[in-house]
């Protein structure tokens, strides 16, 4: 009896879990270190939070960020929520205006910057940021 059928199948349902893996995956630097839903296709407003794991103003900030979920519907307008660190993903800030951390920005649907936060560090103060802008 030969084993190299069922070596065969392995392999194939090997790839078919890794490609099917990929198809779910966020898009490089949406992983959102807890924030992880699946990508919203339709090109919604980001809301990214830009941090390094050193930063003490970051520690503070990070879990505010994350009550605000992967998601907010202001508006009307869908909004994505991710939170990303800047040293393990340096693809995700390249070209970003990022001045200290944590850097906080609202992107458009098309990836421009809207503006970047400036406020409380909290979660009602994103809330009312994101109100302020999308209302």
């Amino acid at each position: 009896m030969t084993v190299l059928p069922y070596v065969l199948v392995a392999v194939g349902l090997g790839l078919i879990f890794v490609w099917a893996r990929a198809r779910r995956s966020a898009p490089e630097g949406f992983e959102n270190n807890g924030l992880e839903a699946d990508y919203v296709t339709s090109n919604p407003y980001k809301f990214t939070m830009y941090y390094v794991d050193w930063c003490p103003h970051c520690h503070h900030a990070k879990p505010e960020f994350e009550k605000l979920g992967a998601t907010q519907t202001i508006g009307g307008k869908t909004v994505q929520c991710a939170a990303i660190e800047a040293e393990k993903n340096p693809d995700a800030v390249r070209g970003k205006k990022i001045s200290g951390y944590p850097t906080i920005h609202l992107y458009d649907p098309q990836g421009e910057l809207v503006q970047e936060y400036s406020g409380a560090r909290t979660a009602n103060g994103f809330r009312a940021f994101l109100n302020k802008n999308l209302a």
